[in-house]
């Protein structure tokens, strides 16, 4: 807790640091904006174990869930994937060579967030049951009626895609791919 309130007083400024692992499927939302814009060298990548690992002491001082990713940003601690995605693009809007991320169509920039969110509650919490044998896999207790449900929520996902692309929500890359990827 004595960490948190020096970062939040100001009286320790750290570098900005992403903390993930390559395994984090949310860090890998974050890690592709970096690369996408360009911005690789703006922010280091650490694992969580710099902090003592997930459940460590430093690490849910600053992120109370102990999930990944964090993003220290000298006295901002951003844990929500999303948070941290517009916190960087934010941030470093003058800087990168690459998309803004945004669209530049009210109607794009709407499907992309639809798209966004519709992962991130009902994509991002049984995506698990790809790859893990046993639940949870949110509300889903067996991983057949987990995968049955990722089926369905994908073709939505597919339903709200732009068809003319070449990307999700029409012809800029968008939060809605680096979300998806």
């Amino acid at each position: 807790m004595a960490l948190i309130i020096s970062i939040l007083a100001g009286t320790l400024s750290l570098p900005t640091t992403l903390y993930d692992l390559p395994v984090s499927n949310h860090g890998a939302r974050v890690r592709l904006l970096l690369y996408k814009r360009g911005l690789e060298s703006a922010v280091r990548v650490a694992s969580p174990m710099e902090l003592g690992g997930l459940r460590g002491e430093k690490y849910l001082s600053l992120n109370p869930q102990g999930k990944m990713p964090l993003l220290v940003d000298g006295d901002s601690c951003v844990w929500e994937t999303d948070a941290i995605c517009r916190h960087l693009l934010e941030k470093h809007a003058a800087e990168g060579d690459g998309p803004s991320l945004f669209p530049t169509s009210l109607a794009a920039r709407t499907a992309a967030e639809v798209i966004v969110r519709h992962h991130d509650t009902y994509i991002g919490p049984i995506q698990g049951c790809l790859y893990k044998p046993a639940p949870p896999f949110g509300r889903f207790t067996s991983r057949r009626d987990a995968l049955q449900e990722l089926v369905k929520q994908l073709a939505v996902a597919e339903a709200l895609a732009d068809p003319t692309g070449p990307y999700l929500a029409g012809e800029e890359f968008s939060l809605a791919d680096a979300t998806l990827f």
